[in-house]
C-alpha cells in the first residue's frame, strides 16, 4: 500500500475534529500577510495545496474577497470541510504529488504542512509540481513542522488511527524548497500553536519561482 494512503484515510476520518481544532488559529498571519503582499492587489489566483479544511483558503477570502481559489486535496472530507468553511472556493481531489489534473497556473500556491506527509522522495516531486503550477514569478507559501530526520513516526490519533509524519531540519526544508526552482525571499521559525499534541517549532517561508 502506498505510504500515503493510510495517512490520507486517518485524515479523512477525523477532518472535522482537525477542523475545530486548528481553523481560526491567529498563529501564521504575519506570514499569510506577507504572502499576500506578494500577490497582485487584485484579480489574482492562488492555489491552496494539501489544503485540509481551508485555513489558508479562508484566511485569503477574509483579506481578498475577490480571490479566485482553488482548494486541493486528497481527502475528500477534508475538501468538504474547506468548500463549507470558504465561501466560493473550487475544489479538486487530487495527489499533491500528481497535479495533471489541475490544467492552471496560479499567482501563488500555498503548501502548509502537506510536506510532513511526504517521504525525500516526493517531497521534491511535490515542490517542483507546486512550481510548474505557478505563473512566471509566482509565489509559494511553505510551511512545515521542522525537527530531527530522526524523528519521522507513525503518530496514533486519539481514536486509533495513524498518520506517518516526517520531520526535517529549517535547513533541509529550504534547500528542498531552492533545489525544486525558488528564490527564498523570507524564511521564519516559531512554535509550533500551545494545543498541539507535540511541542515543536515551524519553518513558514516565503519564495518565488526563478
Amino acid at each position: 500500500m502506498d505510504y500515503n494512503e493510510e495517512t490520507t484515510k486517518s485524515f479523512d476520518a477525523g477532518a472535522g475534529r482537525y477542523a475545530e481544532k486548528y481553523c481560526g488559529l491567529r498563529t501564521y498571519d504575519v506570514q499569510y500577510d506577507a504572502f499576500l503582499q506578494t500577490l497582485p492587489s487584485d484579480d489574482f489566483s492562488v492555489l491552496d495545496l494539501a489544503c485540509g479544511p481551508g485555513s489558508v483558503a479562508a484566511y485569503i477570502r477574509a483579506r481578498r474577497p475577490r480571490a479566485n481559489i482553488v482548494c486541493a486535496d486528497r481527502s475528500p472530507a477534508m475538501l468538504a470541510e474547506a468548500a463549507a468553511r470558504v465561501p466560493g472556493v473550487s475544489i479538486v481531489q487530487v495527489d499533491c504529488r500528481d497535479l495533471g489534473a489541475i490544467d492552471a497556473r496560479f499567482h501563488g500556491v500555498a503548501f502548509c504542512f502537506g510536506m510532513n506527509y511526504l517521504d525525500d522522495d516526493d517531497a521534491p516531486r511535490t515542490l517542483s509540481q507546486a512550481r510548474s503550477k505557478l505563473r512566471d514569478q509566482g509565489s509559494l507559501l511553505l510551511a512545515s513542522v521542522a525537527g530531527d530526520a530522526r524523528e519521522t513516526v507513525l503518530h496514533c490519533t486519539a481514536d486509533g488511527s495513524r498518520v506517518l509524519h516526517f520531520s526535517r531540519p529549517p535547513e533541509t526544508i529550504v534547500v528542498k524548497v531552492v533545489r525544486a526552482g525558488f528564490d527564498l525571499l523570507s524564511c521564519s521559525t516559531i512554535p509550533s500553536p500551545e494545543h498541539a499534541p507535540v511541542r515543536t517549532s515551524d519553518v513558514v517561508l516565503i519564495a518565488r519561482r526563478t
